[in-house]
């Protein structure tokens, strides 16, 4: 039996870390080289107003060595290059300038004018530093300057807002997500988030749980977005988009910061930040803490959850293992660890969330860089995922180590989350049950780059990535599969860029994956020709493939992820570790929910069986119908005895899909675990024209083999049934030729004895003659005897079959499953079957467009736009549009949105920014969050006062106007949030 130890104390694991990658540094420092070095230093001011302008990028010009300004608007580089060089000053709302250094002592005052910034650097699109308006790929970047100045108080994710192309999920105050181009879900996202080239979105469940991310406004530096497919760089799973967090480095960014919110729903909040580096600009050391907490969005009614039949439990239980798996018949009395019954809700609506980090810089020379981080991240907050709602507690520790050398670039990283603890636990309301979710993940990556002028004048990119995530879940999650989930993944990758032109670049990129849970690998290539007619202007044509695997939670679950009716009906999810079976359509049955017995599928349409509610209530009817009229029973005991109930149905056993109820699933066989892919063509355009910046994109999208997360066999619903009615209509005409029999017999022998008694024929006592007497002909006794005794039958058992209805009745909307070979077999308990279904070879493909405009009247007031659109983002089996699917597909995106505003930032004084966004209402379909999500208008704005470079006050409201929504259905309903924010730099 596996198990990961993990019974350290979480003080002790964290100083584990830290003793693990400074011990790790020092030895670095100690055995590495000192390089002799040339002080560069100067200033930066405003063109227009002579103000000095701090926070400025100084880079030596085709490196990625330089600084930013201090708060007077100085600067100082150290370099061990030669002399003359050139340095690029740049920073948001301004022209860049370039300076040539041909001294140490040069006398450097750079003048900045209002313009655009032609030199921004990214990483992101190609794995080393380039021009944004060179990159292969469609590029944002985020400055600090807007990350200063941006409404996003409480989470500093959400200046991603406004991005084109980006997708942000208000699922929660505490709880968002992102998506890009590939579709939206409320669980995972397929778009790769990384702070500092180490992933955010966790390779276990591809999940990004904000509130657990540590991310902080003082310590971020950019923000970069690359849109679309990037897997041929990142590995598989990247089909969307990458978004990269950059922070400070100790060294260029020294000082202390410190900053304090409080707003609407009791939001309280500080961060603060501490960076130091010696005189030399060697050597620096950063601390970062953030706390926060407050009121969530949740739910006012949490009926309107019941009413869509999503269950919450209100008592949490330590589920009971069995065999390996969650035993759902013993679960149910499992032990208690957190009881909601007294509240009014059940649904967690506080959070309080904890982070804290260090990192140690060196720098001994101008291309070598070595830093070692660690932190821990501890949060908890609801999630939604497609069968109903879950929380998520725990705390993650991490260390990560880079180190550049020269054009060698490596990096090792572990980040371990303890999954929550029994005080503290992970659950799904849904189930009712804890989920232990501890996991430890390491990735390593070793990375060259080189230029060969030989060909073409090329620089080329060379790497290798190894991820490898251990997972314990025990048994509550991973079930039979947690002694065996290892889950690995190797890649090898390539970039260049080939000079054809001294206008045109050809790029050429390829990386292969292999994942131990997939028995083969497989290669993505990429293309891309960059046109460059001037150096304002920027064309791109490109292709690129990305492949896609499960996520360790894709492949391994094994658990109930609902339970309808606890020890009777429940949903139970199978991975893609196994493929499910449902075996021939001719020998398939129904599973009925809490009834003893199974019917074939070929039966569905004779509704239910009246035999099974005859049995359940059979002997309490019977009972009564004899203590109304005891001399029924001596008459019936004998066909009573001989008699195993109506052979007739009620109403019809209806088959439907549980997440679409629309359609059914076909009970169609999965397959294990394979790669998918997405090919991605896009022609874009970037210009420059003065203070205005113009951008345009536009892609197909075709994902090739997708896999949905469904039910994949049939659920049964019992309609237009009447059981009482029916039950005792049934019963009484099975019983009236008996009935009728008996009847007649002892009838026929009472009138003999009366025409004895009278000493009158037989013939005349049944005639009728002495109905004056009070004798009825004998016919009409025999009638009057039946009907009495049938109306009796069948009135028992229409009392019978309501009290049937009134016990299982909640379950006929679901009462009865066809059950794969991979849930639970013999126990007793339906279980609706889901999984997840790869689509094949099926391909599903649309167009897509992104535009953008940013102009700058002046350097600090900024007017922009942007908006995405899509030529597809639902597809139907059977519609002209459908692509050939055998089953229904959703992006669960609006067709069309847009956002604009404008930003006033001067660099003191009153400052604010006003944006608009607009999402065109569409169809959501995942699971329980199914139906229209209604058109979306917001507004979000802030304004503040910069008192000085030490001090400023700001404050900030999402949803302004309070117009209620809801990101998908059934989510909880989002409203404004006003919060203000001191932040103090000394």
């Amino acid at each position: 039996m596996k198990r990961l130890n993990f019974d350290v104390t979480k003080t002790n694991y964290m100083k584990n870390i830290l003793n693990k990658y400074y011990l790790a540094f020092m030895a670095v420092i100690l055995f590495g080289n000192v390089y002799s070095q040339t002080q560069i230093s100067g200033s930066v001011s405003d063109a227009e107003s002579m103000s000095s302008i701090p926070g400025v990028n100084v880079i030596i010009d085709g490196t990625n060595i330089g600084t930013v300004t201090d708060f007077d608007g100085n600067f100082s580089i150290n370099t061990s290059q030669d002399l003359p060089l050139t340095i690029v000053v740049s920073y948001v709302g301004y022209s860049a300038e370039k300076v040539t250094v041909t001294s140490a002592n040069q006398d450097i005052n750079v003048m900045l004018s209002a313009g655009q910034n032609l030199e921004e650097i990214v990483v992101s699109a190609s794995r080393r530093a380039q021009k944004a308006l060179e990159a292969p790929a469609s590029v944002s970047v985020i400055s600090t300057r807007e990350i200063e100045n941006s409404s996003a108080v409480a989470d500093p994710a959400r200046i991603l807002t406004n991005v084109p192309g980006v997708q942000i999920q208000q699922q929660s105050a505490n709880s968002l997500n992102f998506e890009m181009r590939a579709g939206s879900g409320t669980f995972g996202t397929s778009t790769f988030i990384m702070q500092d080239n180490r992933f955010l979105t966790t390779p276990a469940a591809g999940t990004y749980f904000s509130f657990q991310q540590g991310l902080s406004n003082l310590d971020l530096a950019s923000v970069e977005v690359v849109r679309g497919a990037a897997g041929v760089l990142y590995g598989p799973g990247v089909t969307s988009g990458v978004i990269h967090f950059r922070t400070k480095s100790p060294i260029e960014y020294q000082g202390n910061s410190l900053s304090m919110w409080a707003g609407e729903m009791n939001t309280f909040g500080s961060e603060f930040r501490i960076a130091r580096a010696n005189d030399d600009k060697t050597f620096g050391w950063k601390i970062n803490a953030t706390l926060s907490s407050g009121t969530d969005f949740t739910y006012e009614d949490e009926s309107q959850l019941s009413n869509a039949g999503i269950t919450i439990n209100r008592i949490i239980r330590q589920p009971i293992i069995t065999n390996k798996y969650v035993d759902p018949g013993l679960s149910p009395g499992g032990p208690i660890l957190l009881d909601f019954s007294d509240n009014e809700n059940a649904i967690i609506d506080e959070y309080s969330n904890l982070t804290a980090n260090t990192t140690l810089e060196w720098r001994p020379s101008d291309d070598t860089n070595y830093t070692v981080s660690a932190g821990l991240n501890s949060g908890s907050g609801l999630f939604w995922q497609d069968l109903g709602i879950g929380y998520a507690d725990g705390t993650t520790y991490w260390g990560q180590a880079q180190a550049t050398i020269g054009n060698w670039y490596a990096q090792a990283f572990v980040d371990h989350n303890d999954g929550g603890q029994e005080e503290n636990p992970t659950f799904l309301y849904g189930s009712g049950y804890r989920q232990v979710a501890k996991r430890t993940s390491v990735e390593a990556q070793l990375q060259y780059n080189f230029d060969l002028p030989a060909l073409f004048d090329s620089e080329w990119t060379f790497g290798w990535d190894y991820r490898d995530t251990a997972s314990d879940s025990e048994y509550t999650l991973y079930g039979r599969n947690d002694d065996d989930d290892k889950y690995t993944i190797n890649g090898i990758y390539g970039q260049g860029t080939l000079k054809m032109s001294e206008k045109v670049d050809l790029v050429l990129a390829g990386r292969y994956d292999q994942m131990n849970i997939i028995s083969t690998g497989e290669f993505a290539p990429r293309v891309a020709l960059v046109y460059k007619p001037s150096e304002n202007t920027t064309w791109r044509f490109a292709y690129n493939k990305a492949l896609s695997g499960p996520t360790a939670l894709q492949q391994f679950i094994d658990f109930p992820v609902a339970v309808q009716a606890p020890g009777i009906l429940d949903a139970w999810l199978t991975g893609q570790a196994n493929a499910q079976r449902f075996g021939d359509p001719s020998t398939q049955v129904i599973d009925l929910a809490g009834l003893p017995i199974d019917i074939p599928v070929s039966a569905a349409g004779g509704g239910l069986p009246l035999a099974i509610p005859y049995g359940s209530v059979a002997s309490a009817s019977w009972a009564g119908l004899f203590a109304q009229a005891p001399s029924l029973q001596p008459l019936l005991t004998p066909w009573i005895a001989q008699y195993g109930g109506p052979s007739g149905g009620s109403g019809i056993l209806s088959p439907y899909d549980a997440f679409e109820p629309t359609r059914t699933t076909g009970n169609r066989d999965t397959n294990r675990a394979a790669f998918t892919s997405v090919e991605n063509i896009e022609f874009g355009v970037t210009s420059v024209i003065g203070k205005l910046k113009l951008s345009a994109d536009v892609y197909s999208y075709e994902t090739i083999g997708f896999t949905n997360f469904n039910a994949v066999g049939d659920t049964y619903a019992l309609v237009g049934s009447d059981i009482p009615g029916d039950l005792g209509a049934a019963v009484a005409a099975d019983a009236t030729a008996y009935v009728t029999g008996a009847l007649t017999a002892v009838t026929t022998q009472t009138y003999q004895g009366l025409a004895a008694q009278f000493g009158l024929p037989f013939s005349v006592v049944a005639s009728g003659a002495l109905a004056a007497q009070g004798v009825p002909a004998l016919q009409t006794a025999i009638a009057g005897g039946v009907a009495q005794t049938l109306g009796g039958i069948n009135g028992a058992f229409q009392a019978g079959g309501a009290g049937f209805v009134s016990q299982l009745g909640p379950l006929f909307g679901a009462i009865g499953a066809v059950e794969s070979d991979m849930v639970p077999q013999g126990d007793g308990i339906t279980h609706i079957t889901t999984g997840y279904i790869t689509n094949g070879d099926a391909r599903r493909s649309h167009f897509g467009a992104d535009f953008s405009m940013d102009y700058f009247a002046n350097p600090d007031l900024r007017l922009w736009a942007n908006a995405s659109w899509l030529s597809q983002n639902e597809w139907i089996p059977g519609e002209d549009n459908d692509d050939g699917l055998l089953n229904t597909s959703y992006l669960n995106v609006p067709k069309w949105k847009y956002r604009m505003g404008v930003d006033y930032t001067p660099l003191s004084g009153f400052n604010f920014s006003v944006s608009f966004q607009h999402d065109d209402k569409f169809r959501s379909v995942q699971g329980f969050w199914n139906g229209m999500v209604e058109t979306k208008n917001l507004v979000d704005a802030s304004v503040g006062y910069k008192f000085s470079p030490n001090l400023r006050f700001d404050i900030s409201a999402t949803n302004l106007t309070d117009k209620p929504y809801q990101t998908y259905p059934n989510l909880p309903t989002i409203r404004r949030r006003v919060l203000g924010k001191l932040t103090f730099n000394f």
